[in-house]
């Protein structure tokens, strides 16, 4: 499968949401991709122009945009991006 780097940012009620009710920001993500058809590598929050980053396998773009879209709908802000696949392993 082709790999994915998706990068965003949190809404300011997702933040809100996230200190009131704390949880594992990786669980909740990969629940997202792997009910698209995908499988989370790698999840990281991040300071400065975006709040995470992520690396993900998915069989091909649509599953990963209908990922981000469910994601939307949780609080995340619509500049998440999405990067060409790629098939190269490191």
């Amino acid at each position: 499968m082709p790999i994915f780097i998706t990068q965003g940012r949190y809404t300011q009620s997702a933040f809100m949401e996230m200190i009131a009710r704390p949880e594992s920001r990786a669980e909740a993500v990969e629940r997202i991709i792997t009910a698209a058809g995908g499988k989370l590598h790698s999840y990281y929050m991040t300071f400065g122009e975006y709040d995470f980053f992520s690396i993900i396998d998915a069989p091909d773009e649509k599953t990963v945009i209908a990922a981000l879209a469910v994601a939307a709908a949780g609080g995340v802000s619509p500049t998440s991006k999405l990067p060409s696949p790629s098939t190269r392993r490191i």
